[in-house]
Formats: structure tokens, sequence, C-alpha cells
């Protein structure tokens, strides 16, 4: 029995290249994918995944409140600016990172119908933890919605909910979060833990 060397793996140079963009600022999420574009590079995977939980009222420079604009909103721009590119990359995929959370919501007004102020409430209607279970149901309902539109192009979408396998401080805002956090952590998966 002989011995068949095996061919040679070619070694390709990745470059690496960050560029920062603002979710709370749409000038800035519209800034990034203008100078994404600029560069004529294929986009094959785009993940959505920057979120804030558990912050105190605020608005952004937009006027929109923060939690919906950095979890939702942002991510929603910035998949809309980019989606001509994300078509001629195809195959491409979009990543949009929700939670579990989204089931504990609904967008919906007493007569059925979807209630748009709920997004973004004034401060005397805020509660955080519903803010962000409603911006990761939207977050659900868009990346369904972009399945729909962009799967004969060639993209497909995904949601996924992360699970708990790592400690994030997400959750640093609210004491109570964070007592469940620490409560919950020994139940959950690390990184470091043989699958």
């Amino acid at each position: 029995m002989g011995y068949l060397p095996q061919p040679e793996v070619p070694k390709h140079k990745a470059r690496l290249e960050a560029m920062m963009l603002d979710l709370a600022s749409l000038r800035s999420v519209r800034e990034f994918a203008d100078s994404f574009k600029t560069k004529k590079l294929p986009l094959h995977i785009l993940i959505c995944n920057a979120a804030v939980c558990t912050q105190p009222w605020r608005l952004t420079e937009d006027g929109l409140e923060s939690t919906f604009q950095i979890c939702h909103l942002g991510h929603f721009l910035l998949v809309q600016c980019l989606q001509e590119v994300l078509q001629r990359s195809a195959p491409a995929r979009v990543v949009v990172v929700s939670s579990e959370s989204h089931r504990f919501t609904d967008l919906l007004d007493q007569c059925g119908k979807v209630d748009l102020a709920v997004l973004s409430p004034p401060q005397k209607d805020y509660w955080s933890m519903l803010a962000y279970n409603r911006a990761k149901l939207c977050n659900l309902l868009f990346s369904n919605e972009l399945h729909r539109r962009l799967s004969l192009h060639g993209v497909t979408c995904n949601a996924v909910h992360p699970g708990n396998m790592m400690y994030t401080a997400i959750h640093r805002s609210w004491w109570l979060m964070t007592l469940f956090f620490t409560l919950a952590r020994p139940f959950t998966k690390s990184m470091s833990s043989r699958f």
C-alpha cells in the first residue's frame, strides 16, 4: 500500500477591517452603509446582533425611544440600505439575533390592530423589559418578511435566539435582572463548557 501525498491547500490571506456605526443614530447607519457600498465589496453574511436591555428611558437624536431604535430600527435600516448589495452578492444570508422574550408581548391594541405607538412610547408608558421584548418581536417579524421577499433573489434570512450560553452585561442597568441572571447562571452553559 503506497502513500498518496495530499494536495497542498492554497493559503488565503484574509483581511479584516473594522467599520463603526451607532445604531442609536439613523444618520450613522446610513453613513456606514454608504461607506460600505463605496468599497465595492460583496456581502455574503450580515449579522444583526447589537442590543440593549433594561435601559432607562431616553430618546435618540432621531426622537425615538432608544431600546426600540438600537435593538430593531437601526438593524432594519441597515439591512434596507444594504439590500441591493446582498442581492448582488447572492448567495447571501442575513441573521437577526432575536430573543425568546419576544413571546412575552404583542404589538396589538385592544381592538386587535397593530399599535405603532407602543414601539416608541413616551416616558410615562415606558417599561424597559417590555420595550426590549417588543423590539425582539419586531426582529422576528422583520426576519420572516425579509426572507419571504429576498429568498427568491438568493438571500436567506434567519432569526435566532442565542440562548443563555454566555454571560453578558446586557442587563447591567437593572438590579432585578442582574439577580435573575446570577441565579440562573449555574444552570446555563458557558463557552468553556464541554458539549
